[in-house]
């Protein structure tokens, strides 16, 4: 009795399980739905549900199906075309199993930064007898080829010796004699390498612009205890300071290929004013750089479109502690960062230049006052340097910006604080912000300009004007990304970084940006690369090469 109720108590969970999978799989049942072919490209990458990234220098198209293809059905079922046309004379199809190759012939070369259509039809069908549910397109896109041709791996393209590119750096912060002497200059680590890539883009085919996003000159990172314009070292005005960097034995051989850039008959370069070369003026650069094109805009402040869609600033104007203040003190326009930039280059003299990684903003979700002595303390503490006497007139100027007298730290607080945030409205529109901004978002931006790339340039609901590409510079804060993610981003937003001294940055160095303008390439496709510049080591010694970070692209 015992053992009957165990055997059918089984019978009858196995009866269950086998019901109930029964049940669970009906609707995946092969026989109560028909099967279906399907392709997938596993070497290449898809990237934002929305197209596949294929290498401009691919020599194939290698498919994937689900089923053994009858090689009779390939035959004018696939086809690969662009803006163009078809280029089915291109190619040779070759069919084993479940692959599918299309092999390019000899002499057709794919464009690089460029889309293209692979249609399949449902006329292929399987060894089985599976056909495709419908007819399929799939989007490729190429990558962009590097501008400089003698870097890494030369391959020949369609687009080649076509002046189609620009390369865009900033941020370079260079110094003078003083400030290389005294250990307080961010730049110098990197000179040899810089050297490098300014040859590159003078050798190179490619390139017909190189844009400096600002902050070529460095005017802010001075000692408090130091005068930024002194006689006796020859340097009485901004101009003086600038000739004075211009003409360091760090920075000649930078000035010297600066110049036959500028001089080149089929490359143009072109300069933004920054933050901390608000100063500089056409004619001081004129002067320093001939034949340079200059593309200032409201004094201390710059923006250019080089071809349709594309925008690129230093990124300043819409930093609250960084933007020109015209209004804070009339006949004055130095901002709040430039006191704080001070105290930092005092805290790297006394260190002996060992640094910690950055300079410091001032927290984003506080106001003025507290933003202002946070920024104090944590200068101080990245040096652990003793606070100085605050309350003491300890800021040497000299003369910078018509600042004969010097400052006390809260001096320098107080004036600011007296007015700088009721002024702000008005100093936005002074300085030409296409959106205006609410004052704790622009001290945000002293930290990451990616909303104000958002807001002023990429939001139709908010911005005046849509632009498919925003370069800044300014954060020191390299990065090429869409927004918003997904299949859907109407905007790419990208950062040039910086080329100061890495232990003097948290972020990566010696990075540069390549904008392949659509307009320039007759393609569909705006492309942005960034790259970093990098001693290649082994067998290659002391040779600079460009090692991609990211890309993107996206439809004009």
């Amino acid at each position: 009795m015992q053992k009957n109720g165990i055997f059918y108590l089984g019978l009858a969970l196995v009866l269950n399980a086998v019901l109930l999978h029964s049940s669970c799989t009906k609707n995946d049942d092969p026989g109560n739905e028909p099967l279906y072919l399907n392709a997938t490209f596993p070497k290449l990458e898809f990237k934002h549900n929305l197209y596949y990234l294929l290498d401009h220098r691919a020599r194939s198209i290698e498919m994937i199906f689900n089923e053994e293809i009858d090689p009779n059905s390939v035959t004018g079922n696939i086809s690969l075309s662009d803006k163009t046309g078809s280029h089915d004379a291109n190619y040779d199809i070759e069919t084993s199993g479940k692959v599918v190759v299309l092999f390019f012939k000899k002499e057709f070369l794919l464009h690089d930064g460029w889309k293209y259509e692979l249609s399949l039809e449902a006329g292929i069908k399987s060894i089985s007898g599976e056909k495709l549910k419908n007819s399929e397109i799939f989007e490729l896109r190429t990558n962009g080829k590097h501008a400089f041709t003698h870097t890494g791996v030369k391959v020949k393209s369609n687009n080649d010796n076509n002046r189609n590119s620009i390369v865009c750096i900033s941020d370079l912060h260079l110094g003078d004699e003083r400030a290389t002497n005294g250990n307080y200059c961010w730049f110098g680590k990197n000179a040899e390498a810089l050297e490098s890539l300014l040859d590159s883009v003078l050798h190179s085919n490619q390139i017909r612009e190189l844009v400096i996003q600002g902050d070529l000159f460095d005017e802010w990172i001075v000692p408090y205890s130091i005068l930024p314009f002194n006689p006796d070292s020859g340097i009485n005005n901004s101009m003086d300071y600038f000739r004075a960097i211009a003409e360091s034995p760090v920075n000649i051989g930078i000035f010297d290929r600066f110049k036959s850039i500028a001089g080149h008959d089929e490359i143009d370069l072109v300069y933004i004013p920054g933050n901390h070369d608000m100063k500089m003026k056409q004619e001081y650069l004129e002067e320093l750089i001939p034949g340079v094109i200059w593309k200032g805009d409201v004094e201390g402040l710059g923006k250019y479109s080089p071809a349709d869609g594309i925008i690129m600033e230093h990124g300043h104007r819409y930093d609250f502690f960084n933007c020109p203040q015209p209004l804070v003190n009339a006949g004055h326009m130095l901002p709040p960062g430039y006191f704080i930039s001070r105290l930092y280059a005092q805290g790297m003299m006394e260190s002996a230049g060992n640094a910690e990684k950055s300079l410091v903003q001032p927290d984003g979700s506080a106001d003025f006052v507290a933003a202002w002595t946070l920024a104090i303390i944590y200068t101080l503490g990245d040096f652990n340097m003793s606070v100085p006497p605050l309350d003491s007139a300890i800021v040497l100027m000299g003369g910078i910006d018509g600042y004969i007298d010097p400052f006390s730290f809260n001096g320098a607080q107080d004036m600011y604080a007296a007015n700088i945030q009721d002024l702000w409205p008005a100093t936005q529109t002074e300085n030409a912000v296409p959106v205006p901004l609410d004052v704790l978002i622009a001290i945000w931006h002293g930290f990451d300009l990616t909303s104000a790339a958002l807001l002023e340039y990429m939001q139709m609901s908010t911005s005046l004007s849509s632009y498919n590409v925003v370069s800044f510079g300014h954060s020191h804060n390299p990065m090429v990304q869409v927004y918003p993610a997904g299949n859907e981003y109407s905007g790419i937003y990208a950062n040039s970084g910086s080329w100061i001294d890495a232990d003097q940055c948290s972020h990566d160095v010696r990075t540069y940006l390549v904008i392949k303008p659509a307009e320039w390439t007759d393609s569909d496709l705006d492309v942005v690369m960034l790259h970093q510049l990098n001693l290649a080591g082994g067998t290659k010694g002391n040779e600079y090469v460009a090692e991609l970070i990211s890309e993107e692209n996206i439809l004009k």
